[in-house]
């Protein structure tokens, strides 16, 4: 039997955290907190905390006020914020403590579920439904048949985020084969392949063709289209589609993000990240060096991992490795392209 995640939720509100004690139970390890003290406190003395889901108000001691301690302290657990309103201002502050998410009140038990499992990697077993599966290959292709012809307009390579799917999916196929706890089922490693090839969409929605962008420029529309991308991707709201559409729009936000916590839009970090997101991130790096060389094999395969290891804050090592174990299959994955 697998060890569940342990998460630590944090509310002086016995009716919400009893709430969210029933949707998590059977998929977590759940211990709780009546105070922002209280709180801390077990965030101290728990080893391996996985997650903590902690209310914005609360007396003497709220949420952001353990954010503060914790961020004095260098503690560093994916935080999932409760709230009856994502405000500016709370949204603001919150990215100053790499928050993972939100979760709004009422809460909707799909919602919480997915939101926990995709940050943390926990995945069930079972196979979504053919309808779920019909609908989001068809949301999918219209989608794709939208973004290619603006790829195309605009001169931009669409051969590369092709690319990027494929090398998604290899990725994702030895992590599953090599973990203990992550099962992800061929349908969903298509779907979360299919969801790297739209990670810059919120292009289409940022002015092109000014001239000239220095640095900090470029990386001001670089955030600014890592949010928009998750926006494109929101606008269908069908529950049949529900999982591509939370997983596409984390990773259109975060393949800017860098595991030190030197990326953007909100300069997440360490364990903050989805190992899509990261993954994503590195595909995205290595595709365009690898891509530059007229042959594809294990010489210029070691070369540009190497390269790419001199970045050592970019993605954790786990997921760096997933790449170097994966050569056989990538070299194997260009030769075929090229024959293509």
């Amino acid at each position: 039997m697998k060890e569940l995640k342990k998460i630590l939720i944090v509310d002086d509100s016995d009716i919400d955290r009893e709430m969210l004690k029933s949707f998590l139970a059977e998929e977590f390890t759940i211990i709780e907190a009546d105070s922002g003290y209280a709180g801390f406190e077990a965030i101290l003395k728990q080893a391996e905390l996985d997650a903590i889901i902690l209310d914005v108000t609360m007396p003497v001691l709220d949420g952001f006020s353990v954010l503060q301690l914790m961020k004095d302290r260098n503690i560093d657990i994916p935080v999932f914020m409760v709230t009856a309103e994502a405000t500016k201002e709370n949204i603001e502050r919150a990215v100053q403590f790499n928050v993972a998410e939100f979760i709004k009140k009422p809460f909707d038990r799909d919602d919480v579920l997915t939101r926990l499992k995709s940050k943390l990697g926990v995945f069930d077993e079972v196979e979504l439904e053919e309808e779920d599966i019909e609908e989001t290959k068809k949301y999918i292709a219209n989608l794709e048949s939208v973004y290619e012809k603006y790829l195309n307009n605009f001169h931009d390579d669409s051969k590369h985020y092709a690319r990027m799917a494929g090398l998604m999916k290899i990725l994702l196929s030895r992590y599953t084969a090599n973990s203990f706890e992550v099962n992800l089922a061929r349908e969903r490693i298509e779907i979360i392949s299919k969801a790297a090839y739209f990670c810059d969409i919120g292009n289409m929605l940022v002015a092109r063709g000014r001239g000239h962008k220095d640095d900090e420029e470029e990386g001001s529309m670089s955030s600014h289209h890592s949010l928009l991308g998750a926006d494109i991707i929101k606008v269908n709201p069908s529950k049949r589609c529900a999982y591509f559409v939370h997983v596409c729009s984390e990773i259109c936000i975060n393949h800017h993000e860098r595991y030190d916590g030197n990326g953007y839009p909100g300069r997440a970090s360490g364990n903050n990240l989805s190992v899509y997101a990261q993954m994503c991130s590195l595909v995205d790096q290595f595709d365009t060096l690898f891509n530059k060389y007229r042959e594809h094999n294990n010489l210029q395969f070691d070369f540009v991992t190497s390269e790419l290891a001199q970045d050592r804050g970019a993605v954790s090592k786990d997921i760096f490795q997933l790449l170097t174990d994966s050569k056989f299959n990538i070299v194997m994955f260009y030769s075929a392209n090229n024959k293509g």
